[in-house]
């Protein structure tokens, strides 16, 4: 369920694809200069790191200076809408991890460089002196200049808490170097402009122009089998589909540097209460919604 635009439908001829006006506007960070040095890249789930800043992993110029953690075990995704009803393989835990492999060799990342912490998808936060321990183990291990972690806004749980402990890292000193925020789940119904990144103030971010690799990028996901598919017989559709894709691919990924004076709702620029209203009430509606389409259709399926 890790997508921009998971509960959007196929786009069609007529509304084709536009790269929203504030994008255009704000300036171009080249990757060689805006991550310098070596890196570590946290990501929740196996497919986040593709959709959120595939484009500038392909683009860094060392990348045998970078590393990829990812925080779950990849058991969440694709999610039972209903319970009960619908089963998950046992094995999809494996499955993704391969996916994950062979999108980042796509990307250019070497396979050492990858790590898996496998806590459990879906509860991050319930473990989080664990992840905090793993992650600042790694960071001690690897002394990065940077750390990308997810928004601090990010519709999901797990990326809210792998963001947490990055600040938490960063607040303490355990970490010196440069924190970065990359978005994943950046499109959000119930805001007007329906991109949460139109109100976080300009100057803060930067943008990656990824052109020069969106087949790459493209390729990358398409590794993502056990999202780009129907993976089960009860899905109504795969999570990321192709035309979600194309546009990923080609738009520029944004990236916010974290200011330990701006912290919080601080970056935004306005309209600040209804962000709130809707990063808590948005997600609760989507599951609600969902549920209600899967209890539908299956009941049409069954009076046929």
């Amino acid at each position: 369920m890790y997508i921009m635009t998971e509960d959007e439908g196929p786009r069609t001829e007529a509304a084709p694809f536009r790269l929203p006006s504030f994008v255009r506007r704000l300036p171009l960070a080249t990757v060689a200069d805006y991550f310098a040095g070596t890196g570590l890249i946290l990501v929740p789930h196996m497919d986040d790191e593709a959709l959120g800043c595939g484009g500038t992993i392909a683009l860094l110029p060392h990348k045998t200076k970078w590393h990829v953690v990812y925080a779950t075990d990849g058991m969440g995704s694709p999610e039972p809408v209903l319970p009960k009803r619908d089963k998950i393989s046992p094995d999809l835990g494996r499955i993704r991890q391969a996916e994950a492999r062979a999108a980042l060799a796509v990307l250019g990342m070497p396979a050492p460089n990858v790590h898996f912490l496998d806590l459990p998808d879906g509860r991050l936060s319930r473990h989080g002196q664990q992840l905090y321990q793993l992650i600042a183990r790694l960071v001690a291990e690897l002394q990065p200049d940077h750390l990308l972690v997810p928004f601090r806004f990010d519709r999901h749980p797990d990326h809210l808490a792998l963001n947490q402990v990055a600040t938490r890292l960063v607040n303490e000193g355990t970490f010196s170097g440069q924190m970065t925020e990359y978005f994943v789940y950046h499109q959000w119904r119930m805001l007007p402009t329906k991109d949460v990144r139109a109100y976080v103030k300009p100057e803060l971010l930067a943008k990656v122009e990824v052109t020069a690799v969106a087949q790459q990028k493209r390729a990358a996901l398409d590794c993502f089998k056990s999202q780009t598919t129907r993976f089960y017989p009860w899905q109504a559709r795969p999570n990321l589909t192709p035309e979600l894709l194309d546009e990923v691919s080609q738009s520029p990924e944004l990236f916010l540097r974290y200011d330990k004076k701006l912290a919080g709702t601080a970056v935004f620029s306005h309209n600040i209460p209804w962000i709130r209203i809707a990063h808590r009430l948005e997600p609760f509606l989507k599951k609600r919604k969902d549920r209600l389409v899967a209890w539908a259709r299956r009941g049409s399926v069954t009076s046929e």
